[in-house]
């Protein structure tokens, strides 16, 4: 089980997404994805190959949590950079370059990682 600080502020259901440096790395080569069951997620930003003047990187995408979603994760090239329950924030600390973003639907225990997620490439300046 992956430990996660304790600075997340539940407010009505609301996951906030926390700086780069908050969170522990978790790659993406996670094992045994859990069937999607209606969930789903599209990533609406940003959109593939936008470019961003700073480090910080909003998104938008749509959720569609199925029999089992919560919320996502988004990872930036296979590290695990915020948690997301409304559809729309902001990633901080993002480097200079080009990178992936994948949002990926994951379970109520932060664990279950569904078979349901998205890609878009983007580029910090």
């Amino acid at each position: 089980m992956v430990a996660f600080p304790a600075l997340f502020v539940f407010t009505l259901a609301v996951l906030a997404p926390l700086p780069a440096q908050e969170l522990q790395h978790k790659s993406l080569s996670t094992p045994g994805l859990k069937p999607a069951e209606g969930a789903s997620v599209k990533i609406l930003a940003p959109k593939a190959g936008e470019a961003f003047q700073s480090d910080e990187v909003p998104i938008h995408f749509r959720l569609f949590k199925g029999k089992k979603g919560s919320h996502v994760h988004a990872y930036v090239d296979g590290e695990l950079m915020g948690m997301f329950a409304t559809e729309k924030g902001t990633l901080t600390g993002i480097k200079p370059g080009e990178h992936t973003l994948e949002l990926r639907v994951v379970s109520e225990d932060h664990e279950t990682e569904l078979d349901a997620s998205d890609r878009a490439r983007f580029v910090v300046k």
